[in-house]
């Protein structure tokens, strides 16, 4: 796909800006084994029409079909192609979801150095030598000329990356279906890919291939549930050895439908050489086995796979050890702030509670010392006062004791005090209402 038409003034060697791969097909001809040119044309075409309809699914029938090569080649591929598109025509006659390809599709012949001339076009638009100048806004708001390059390609890939495992040390009859990672046509550069690796999960893989056979835990949410059964002191063993068993492979396929290719060694991400073991010495001893791993898996935009793998390098009883201490100071660290919010709660309902009843108290105070004053049921005058003598309340009661010459009591001792003295005027009356009846019964 090409966009971006430019003008003979701004670059005349890229007449467009942008050229986009949607899909790459090969085929390898001639061979034993090998595809006949005319079996390879066909399918090559049909399954490169299959893939332009996938990744440009709202675009009709290609423009053009522009060929390179020899004249003579070029002759026989225009005469390939018109018989396929023909057929694709009459297939397409009466089919409402028809794509357009057909015998009206036109075809275009290149000459022979197009191939050569391209490549000197795109290798001098990469070193600057092709370049368009455009205007860019900068931070101060003027425009200034900027380059770029005089034509941008983004490539496709060609071949698919898949990866395989193993839970069984590298046993030949173990190995996982490859899965496929990147596919073909993918955008490239791609990734990185991140996979994750922990010792709980292979060690649930080895134990469901003891138990229920096969090579692994097909299942996601029963892979998930297993691991959590394997976490923990005391599955310990079982996660080092599990860790120590896994092995990790990649695959490459370069033709669709073809075989899988194996690339580069097997890889063991839960293992790590031993720090102490002598130089020379090799086996399972010289290993440790580590908690968890990430790997990184990319794809350049030649081909090239790149990996990396992240870990922090701790054994599994070393990261036990790590996740029961995070776990004792995250609980630790939830009982703390709850004590310390709640203490701060505590301490403000203590005090507004104090705080009303040293008000009440003042308020009885006035009442009883100075009854019918301005401070007498004046609340508001009670606040400050217990606000202003916070922790002082000993030299307020004293001055208060010092004013009115009367001892400061607790709201309760007065009620006391009142209960009493309406006693002693009960008891008053009654010795009165005595008194009288004796002196009536007497002049009676």
């Amino acid at each position: 796909r090409v966009t971006k038409p430019q003008g003979p003034e701004e670059e005349l060697h890229c007449p467009f800006g942008n050229i986009s791969v949607l899909s790459s097909v090969c085929y390898a001809l001639g061979g034993e084994g090998k595809s006949s040119m005319d079996e390879a044309f066909e399918t090559a075409l049909d399954e490169l029409r299959a893939q332009v309809g996938v990744a440009a699914p709202e675009s009709e029938e290609p423009t053009a079909v522009l060929t390179y090569g020899s004249a003579k080649t070029q002759a026989k591929l225009a005469s390939k192609l018109k018989s396929v598109l023909t057929r694709y025509g009459k297939e397409g006659k009466d089919d409402d979801d028809w794509d357009g390809w057909d015998q009206e599709m036109p075809l275009l012949s290149t000459d022979e150095s197009c191939v050569a001339l391209g490549t000197a076009a795109l290798g001098a638009s990469v070193h600057g030598r092709a370049r368009v100048i455009t205007s860019v806004k900068g931070t101060d708001g003027k425009m200034r000329p900027k380059a770029r390059a005089g034509v941008a390609v983004q490539d496709a890939a060609t071949c698919a990356v898949a990866v395989s495992f193993n839970y069984s040390s590298g046993d030949a009859d173990r190995w996982t279906e490859p899965r496929t990672i990147f596919d073909f046509d993918r955008r490239v550069p791609a990734g990185p890919y991140h996979i994750d690796f922990t010792a709980a999960e292979c060690a649930a893989h080895v134990k469901h291939c003891e138990k229920a056979g096969g090579n692994c835990v097909e299942d996601e949410s029963e892979l998930i549930d297993a691991a959590k059964g394997m976490e923990g002191s005391r599955r310990i063993p079982q996660r080092e050895a599990a860790a120590l068993r896994l092995r990790f492979r990649v695959f490459q396929r370069t033709a669709r439908g073809g075989e899988w290719v194996r690339v580069g060694d097997d890889m063991r991400p839960l293992s790590m050489r031993h720090s102490q073991k002598e130089e020379g010495e090799d086996g399972e001893g010289d290993f440790v086995a580590i908690e968890s791993a990430v790997l990184e898996l990319g794809l350049s935009a030649v081909g090239t796979i790149t990996t990396g793998l992240i870990t922090n390098g701790e054994t599994i009883a070393q990261a036990t050890k790590s996740a029961r201490n995070t776990k004792l100071l995250r609980y630790g660290t939830i009982l703390g702030s709850i004590l310390f919010i709640g203490g701060f709660l505590v301490k403000s309902y203590v005090e507004e509670r104090i705080f009303e009843r040293d008000t009440r108290r003042v308020l009885a105070y006035y009442k009883h010392a100075a009854p019918n004053s301005f401070h007498d049921g004046d609340e508001r005058q009670a606040r400050y006062l217990v606000w202003k003598y916070k922790g002082k309340k000993d030299k307020l009661w004293r001055r208060l004791e010092a004013k009115y010459d009367v001892p400061v009591r607790h709201e309760w001792e007065w009620e006391d005090d009142e209960e009493e003295e309406a006693k002693e005027e009960e008891k008053a009356e009654d010795a009165e209402d005595l008194d009288d009846g004796e002196g009536e019964g007497e002049e009676l």
